[in-house]
């Protein structure tokens, strides 16, 4: 997934059953289970909320750290 500023802007159109199987998505793939998250509808809010208000340089970050955990993924 390529985290970019476009990118963002269609997970947050996303509405909240999708946005939560995008997340939960995200998270297998990076290694954490996603039963571990425990998103409920509250958490969703905030976590859009979140996502809502990153920077350009939060989202850079963000890949970076997406980008590292799936090179420690595929080094297992």
């Amino acid at each position: 997934m390529n985290i970019n500023r476009e990118n963002l802007d269609k997970l947050l159109a996303l509405n909240d059953f999708q946005l939560k199987m995008m997340i939960s998505r995200l998270a297998a793939q990076s290694g954490i289970d996603p039963k571990d998250l425990n998103i409920d509808p509250s958490s969703v809010e905030s976590i859009r909320r979140v996502l809502s208000s990153a920077t350009d340089a939060d989202l850079e970050r963000i890949a970076a750290q997406y980008a590292e955990n799936q090179n420690k993924s595929k080094r297992r």
